[in-house]
């Protein structure tokens, strides 16, 4: 099976670490920063290849990618590359989700205003016939919850350029708590997509469940721990709640053992609506591709599935359904 050639859509990927190695060891270089100049020890010093304690250890690397998107003129590069690299994976819908404050944290001369002007001139670069992309816009749940609002306003006021927003990181207070923020923002327009039940425990689906009893969440991020709650998956199948997953990140963040031991199939088997996604493909040396053949070779996906997971992706995009379809036949 040539992977490539599958059409598909991702639901599920961050910006800020979907990257060509050779660029961040150019800008690296140019920072003075210890980036190792040859692709093997650059992926084993630089890259998460290796599953790692916890997700927070996971994040923890991202703190040497940030200090990478350090200007608006790297901003819109690295953004159009990332569109080129949708392109050559054959993704025709392609949502990229980025942090405004984690780009902006420690560089004064980045404003969010600057950033997303970078990013969508990125964007705009990276135009293709074949492509449609949208922007979801992060807000960290480890901000303060006037930080968090700061965030969200700045969405809300730039809606015409975003399709939804996501919370990521942490819990830091109850979701509950952003209620009245998400409210307004789908009232300018924008969809939800949280991350929610990626990190094994007993919590884990209740915050799948909170997600979208509280925030009426449309999508979520994992959300693979719902596993064993049948109610849990019922509310997903009732609410056509849409499931982002990312195998091999799942791994990598040892929220499950191996890629052979994802429950990916199994959620689908039941009938909970899921989708395939790289999350942070770079940073994790890996590409859509790589998580398509993990699926064919251990979990015995066929064209057909691949198929159907990403006509349920098209569907579940936030990006306008005009402009869905001018890619996408069937949506």
């Amino acid at each position: 099976m040539n992977f490539k050639q599958i059409p598909k859509v991702e639901l599920h990927c961050h910006l800020e670490a979907c990257f060509r190695p050779e660029t961040v060891m150019e800008i690296g270089r140019t920072l003075g920063l210890s980036v190792p100049q040859d692709l093997v020890t650059f992926r084993n010093e630089w890259l998460l290849s290796k599953p790692l304690e916890s997700l927070d250890v996971a994040l923890a690397h991202f703190v040497d990618i940030q200090k990478i998107w350090c200007s608006e003129e790297v901003i819109e590069r690295m953004t159009f590359e990332a569109c080129e690299y949708s392109v050559e994976q054959g993704i025709r819908i392609m949502e990229f989700r980025y942090a405004p404050d984690f780009i902006a944290a420690d560089k004064p001369h980045l404003d969010f205003e600057k950033i997303h002007a970078a990013v969508l001139r990125g964007v705009n670069r990276g135009a293709h016939p074949d492509l449609a992309v949208g922007l979801i816009g992060i807000v960290q749940k480890t901000l303060p919850l006037d930080a968090a609002g700061k965030t969200i306003e700045f969405m809300i006021e730039n809606a015409d350029t975003f399709v939804g927003l996501d919370f990521a990181d942490q819990d830091t207070m109850p979701l509950a708590t952003y209620a009245p923020l998400v409210e307004k923002a789908r009232k300018a327009g924008l969809q939800l997509t949280t991350h929610a039940g990626e990190v094994p425990g007993p919590g884990s689906s209740r915050e799948v469940s909170d997600a979208i009893e509280v925030l009426n969440a449309e999508r979520i991020g994992h959300g693979i721990h719902i596993i064993n709650d049948i109610p849990v998956m019922d509310l997903c199948k009732e609410k056509n709640v849409t499931l982002e997953i990312c195998p091999t990140s799942n791994w990598l963040t040892g929220a499950v053992s191996t890629t052979a031991n994802h429950p990916i199939k199994r959620l689908m088997n039941y009938g909970v609506p899921v989708t395939i996604n790289s999350d942070d493909p770079s940073l994790f040396g890996i590409d859509l591709c790589h998580e398509y053949e993990i699926l064919h070779r251990e979990h015995g996906f066929t064209e057909k599935d691949f198929h159907a997971c990403n006509q349920r992706a098209a569907n579940a995009s936030f990006i306008d359904a005009a402009e869905k379809s001018r890619v996408w036949h069937n949506a």
